[in-house]
């Protein structure tokens, strides 16, 4: 797909105008301090902004710069992550804060390369903290965004249409002059969208749906965190009967907690990650 110098345009102009009314004020808008970015971008992976801009905002209360953070113990870190689930990031989120303070003397790293050896940071997420933080024009594609060019490019579709054409559009559109607030504009237009004319994402070869959290083991995971962070160490078999969960299964998620690093065994006990 090629798009003609007038189409981008006219393009960039609708979003431009789309972002200026539709604007939205979050704190990582306010003030695009990197570590307010990073911090932001982790916690939308797969969680909607209403929940984070509770949680960011006890956050950066709790551990105001990098230095806080990596300096705090894990258990801190994931009971004030509490709520917002795929608890992985909270980890994710505390090791990388370690590795930015000392390797890169506390400030969050302005190259593609060095975010994305991060854990938990993949190539969209990195893409996004360059343009928010730095205002670099890196191409991503999210949900909203996903929704903008889908609905303004492809709108008779009648087959899924593949990311890479999305991400190609991405590319030929970006507005090089200020990339972070094309990105709000795109991001800000797509909520818009989806609440008006539906959720276009459907229509993508990416799209998948969220697995039920109720009743799933992601949620019995979250129990048995929760519990191990209200006592300094339990038994398996105390955690089973605390939460009335079989003794198979719950062997088998706290050795899947022990594997994401999210907690410890020491002797028969389990504990929260040190």
């Amino acid at each position: 797909m090629n798009f003609s110098k007038d189409v981008i345009q006219d393009f960039q102009e609708l979003i431009l105008a789309k972002g200026y009314d539709l604007y939205r004020e979050m704190p990582w808008r306010l003030d695009t301090n990197p570590y307010y970015v990073f911090l932001s971008e982790i916690m939308l992976q797969q969680t909607q902004v209403s929940r984070v801009l509770v949680k960011f905002n006890e956050f950066i209360t709790k551990f105001p710069n990098i230095k806080d953070l990596a300096n705090a113990q894990f258990d801190e870190v994931l009971a004030t992550w509490s709520g917002l689930g795929y608890n992985r990031r909270a980890k994710f989120l505390h090791t990388s804060a370690g590795i930015i303070q000392n390797t890169y003397n506390g400030v969050v790293p302005n190259s593609f390369s060095d975010l994305c050896e991060l854990p938990g940071i993949g190539p969209n997420t990195a893409a996004s903290i360059l343009v928010y933080a730095y205002n670099q024009p890196y191409v991503f594609v999210e949900t909203n965004i996903r929704t903008v060019f889908i609905y303004t490019f492809f709108p008779d579709v009648t087959q899924k249409i593949e990311e890479k054409r999305i991400v190609q559009a991405v590319q030929q559109t970006l507005y090089t002059a200020n990339p972070r607030q094309w990105y709000w504009a795109l991001m800000d237009y797509g909520n818009y969208l989806k609440k008006t004319v539906g959720n276009y994402n459907k229509f993508s070869k990416s799209y998948t749906t969220q697995s039920k959290f109720e009743g799933s083991n992601r949620q019995k995971r979250a129990k048995i965190l929760r519990l191990l962070l209200q006592n300094e160490q339990l038994l398996a078999t105390e955690i089973a009967e605390k939460l009335s969960i079989d003794i198979a299964l719950c062997t088998h998620l706290l050795d899947s907690l022990c594997k994401d690093s999210l907690i410890q065994k020491d002797a028969q006990y389990f504990r929260i990650t040190q």
